[in-house]
């Protein structure tokens, strides 16, 4: 929606500013739901969030903006999938997503047990310090608006990745304070909240009349490096303890700028 009705010169910020604002809900919603589940047990932020959900689909179904169909369309359902498939920007964006994705939920899920195990916080005491991480969430999608109008904006995603990757790294492998590995993880979580909001943005340049294709391909990505993120790393957790998950955090962020400085050239192309 918002491709649609801006140009391409102010979609960059207008994707930042959308980020940030959804991103509110991380840093609102995770320290809620420990709080939740110290005062009430684990069945209680199931039945807030269930009727939140509720609420929320009926005033997506009165609010949300009804567009009629201009026609009949010239391109099949598949034929667009191809299209954005054969596309090798998209293709970059596509990976690199995933990869940074994977990297972010790996940090953020296992950020409360760490917090836990290692420095003997309760579920409840959890609640400010991810809160502060959470913030970062915000700062980095609001920058990411600046960055996607960048000419070098690929360069400038992958140092960002690599900067969030070693701040994952020493969070979860160097012994420092609770308070000191808070703040070490909001720097790493706001620099790798950058590329999600930026490969956004790219997407809707590159993708001509298929933009909902290109954001609903980049948003599976994005999910899938959720699932894949949670899941691998409880397995690193599983087999060598929390500093696995911060290498492979870091692992994932490297491999992702590799992906960039190969597959993504220095400048944006031309609006």
């Amino acid at each position: 929606a918002v491709a649609d009705i801006l140009t391409p010169t102010k979609r960059a910020r207008a994707f930042g500013l959308l980020m940030a604002f959804a991103s509110l809900s991380g840093v609102i919603g995770v320290p809620l739901v420990a709080v939740m589940t110290s005062v009430g047990g684990w069945r209680v932020p199931f039945l807030v969030i269930g009727s939140l959900l509720i609420v929320y689909a009926v005033l997506h179904w009165f609010w949300y903006p009804k567009i009629q169909a201009s026609g009949p369309e010239s391109i099949s359902f598949l034929s667009r999938y191809k299209q954005m498939a054969s596309i090798s920007l998209f293709r970059t964006a596509l990976a690199a997503n995933l990869l940074q994705r994977m990297a972010f939920y790996a940090t953020f899920s296992y950020l409360a047990a760490f917090l836990i195990s290692e420095h003997g916080l309760s579920v409840g005491e959890t609640a400010v310090p991810l809160a502060i991480v959470g913030i970062g969430v915000v700062v980095g999608s609001t920058m990411a608006g600046f960055v996607s109008a960048m000419n070098r904006r690929a360069q400038v995603v992958a140092g960002c990745s690599v900067a969030g990757g070693l701040a994952a790294l020493v969070v979860f492998s160097v012994d420092i304070t609770a308070w000191g590995t808070v703040g070490l993880a909001l720097v790493g979580i706001t620099f790798i909240s950058i590329g999600w909001p930026t490969f956004l943005a790219i997407s809707t340049e590159i993708s001509g009349r298929s933009q909902a294709t290109a954001v609903g391909m980049l948003g599976a990505s994005n999910q899938l490096g959720g699932v894949g993120g949670a899941a691998l790393g409880g397995a690193f957790l599983a087999l060598g303890g929390f500093s696995t998950v911060g290498f492979f955090s870091f692992g994932a962020l490297l491999l992702s700028t590799v992906v960039l400085q190969f597959g993504m050239g220095a400048r944006k192309p031309p609006e």
